[in-house]
């Protein structure tokens, strides 16, 4: 996945120098240093500027429309489940249940600020500090 996206972001910059290309290629010019492609300083003309920003205009809403659609197809797909909405908190019957314990035990150890809690190889709970005061 680090590759793909390596991949993606030196594709991304490939185009952005290719847009930019012109950019640099008149303050290169302008320093007296001809560059071999895009235009020379001396040499801009107003109708070569426009047909640049008309190309960025493009990419600009190529961009725009794309990033719209993506937001309208999650909108569609899950606008109406609310994932963030807080979980139902679980009693401490579900607790002894799940840990194989009672509501005593678990009532003991939600009561502790610390606890040591001694695990089998099966990963059940066998001793905890909390059940000694029981």
């Amino acid at each position: 996945m680090r590759l793909l996206d390596a991949l993606f972001t030196l594709l991304l910059w490939a185009g952005y120098f290719y847009l930019m290309r012109h950019v640099l290629s008149v303050g290169l010019s302008y320093f007296g240093v001809a560059a071999p492609w895009g235009l020379q300083y001396g040499e801009l003309r107003v109708a070569d500027v426009l047909q640049n920003l008309r190309i960025y205009a493009v990419v600009i809403l190529v961009n725009a429309a794309v990033f719209t659609e993506w937001a309208l197809y999650n909108q569609v797909m899950f606008g109406s489940r609310n994932r963030r909405r807080r979980s139902e908190p679980i009693t401490p019957a579900e607790m002894a249940v799940f840990f194989g314990l009672t509501t005593d035990q678990v009532a003991a150890c939600q009561g502790m600020r610390r606890a040591v809690m001694v695990h089998d190889e099966a990963g059940l709970l066998t001793e905890c500090d909390a059940f000694k005061k029981l």
